[in-house]
């Protein structure tokens, strides 16, 4: 209770104080002191009050109600009367809208603009029984709610919405990192705006307002709608710079120009904000999908090294043993029809071992398993048998202190495959004499050149027809499933005539 009782009361010393300074400052700005009080002084109420336990709404009406029944006498116009209604009127409206105040920055932010509206046309409804220019209480209400309540909301969310680092020890030891070159960049455009304001000829006076909207739009596109409002408030003053120093702009145009201001630069810092919003999550997504392709394609990898190990078991320990049967048969077998079925048979399981052994050699290369990474590609070369086809193939490793065969088994599988389609399609398409591949090998990426001068051909028809199968399509979407990159050029005639193929592949 006595905590309570404190905080109220400093609560109450610092509203007041606020309250009378901004009073002040209104009634310097718009030259009329009952005016004022709609301006800066009901913003600043309306703000604590959204931002602030419903406990504490005594210390913040208490202190605007003590406050314009002190300054009533001193003025003695029955507008005053009008903004002690409204004043007391807002009460069920803030108490309502304080319910709704929850949940993302969009849903504050449309909470705070439905606020300021309706308080506005509540102003503007209670003081038309007081006075005649009832439009301007208006323009003042949503000029001053534009500018102070999502300043609230600001600071609340700096204070009490972010995660401070605890006060440890720890602290101590971490650098502070002023950037001093974005605290120059922004105090460079405020002192443009000012000199703008102060500086251009009286007929170009007019369009200077318009110069304003540069920092609006630098600060929202760095800050979103945060930036925004701090250009805006750093305008605001620049304006009254202006003004103050004998300046022919009406009030009237000054708080159009503030109000046009404020909602301009609050909803393009929004759409902004949520633009990177969605950015981000697009991003979160994509390395989302690229880790369940990698995943995807080990466990592919899996199973195929699963499956060709149990045909090369099974089926090869089988037809070996049909063999045998069917050798025995034929020593033993008399008749001519027992002898041709014995040898049918033999021959028959000689198909079927090589048909076997072609879909092992497809399903999983063996040579990886017994060679290695290296050596696979180079047995490769022999079996593509690129020399006898005059195909002068070389292959060149950079490690940066990186073993080819300390590379990861789905890797290493990967980067067969790319090298045997790429060698393939030389072989058979490219008429080339030289096929240059070259590993780097490096901390964190593995880079792949494959490189022939041969005929070449037009990437974008091959790689429409090459749409099914693995071919160039397929080596691009194994590459980009591995979160890698490739890229491929290829010119049909020339001094640089022949094709390469560059990939960059993260280890896995």
């Amino acid at each position: 209770m006595r905590n309570f009782a404190l905080t109220t009361l400093g609560g109450w010393l610092l509203i007041a104080c606020a309250w009378f300074c901004l009073w002040a400052i209104a009634s310097y700005f718009t030259l009329d002191p009952e005016l004022a009080v709609f301006l800066f002084p009901f913003a600043l109420r309306m703000g604590i009050a959204l931002h602030c336990p419903k406990k504490y709404w005594g210390a913040v009406y208490g202190a605007e109600w003590g406050l314009m029944l002190a300054l009533a006498p001193q003025v003695g116009n029955p507008l005053w009367e009008a903004a002690l209604c409204a004043s007391v009127a807002s009460v069920p409206l803030l108490w309502g809208a304080h319910g709704q105040y929850y949940g993302s920055q969009l849903r504050r932010l449309c909470v705070m603009g439905t606020v300021i509206g309706l308080t506005a046309l509540l102003n503007v409804a209670i003081s038309g029984w007081f006075s005649e220019h009832s439009w301007m209480v208006l323009l003042v209400s949503i000029t001053g709610g534009l500018m102070l309540v999502p300043s609230c909301y600001l600071i609340w969310s700096y204070l009490f919405q972010q995660a401070w680092i605890p006060l440890t020890v720890d602290l101590v030891s971490r650098p502070v990192a002023l950037r001093v070159r974005h605290i120059f960049f922004y105090a460079g455009l405020f002192i443009a705006s000012i000199a703008l304001q102060l500086g251009l000829p009286d007929e170009m006076r007019r369009f200077a307002p318009f110069c304003l909207a540069i920092p609006i739009i630098l600060l929202a596109f760095r800050y979103g709608w945060q930036g925004a409002l701090l250009g805006t408030l750093l305008n605001s003053v620049a304006l009254i710079a202006a003004r103050s120093t004998g300046s022919d702009l009406e009030v009237t145009d000054l708080l159009l120009s503030l109000s046009a201001q404020s909602l301009t630069g609050i909803l393009l810092g929004m759409g902004i904000q949520r633009q990177r919003e969605l950015n981000q999550q697009l991003r979160l997504q994509l390395d989302r999908n690229h880790s369940l392709s990698r995943q995807l394609v080990k466990a592919e990898e899996s199973v195929r090294r699963d499956v060709a190990r149990e045909l090369h078991d099974e089926i090869g320990q089988n037809i070996t043993a049909i063999r045998t049967q069917a050798s025995i048969i034929q020593r033993v077998e008399t008749t001519p029809v027992g002898a041709g079925c014995a040898g049918m048979i033999e021959n028959l399981s000689l198909n079927i071992y090589d048909t076997t052994k072609g879909l092992l050699s497809r399903l999983r290369p063996k040579s990886l398993d017994d060679m290695g990474l290296a050596d696979s590609l180079e047995q490769l070369i022999r079996d593509l048998e690129c020399e006898a086809l005059g195909i002068n193939a070389v292959i060149t490793w950079h490690c940066n202190g990186s073993d080819p065969d300390t590379l990861s088994d789905t890797l290493s599988v990967t980067l067969y495959r790319l090298c045997q389609e790429a060698m393939n399609n030389v072989v058979k398409y490219a008429n080339a004499s030289q096929l240059e591949l070259t590993f780097v090998l490096c901390d964190d990426t593995v880079d792949l050149t494959v490189r022939d001068n041969g005929r070449g051909f037009s990437v974008d028809q091959v790689m429409q027809m090459s749409s099914s199968g693995f071919g160039l399509q397929g080596m691009r979407e194994r590459v980009e499933a591995l979160g890698g990159t490739i890229q491929i050029e290829s010119q049909i005639a020339g001094a640089n005539q022949g094709t390469g193929i560059t990939i960059q592949m993260p280890l896995l």
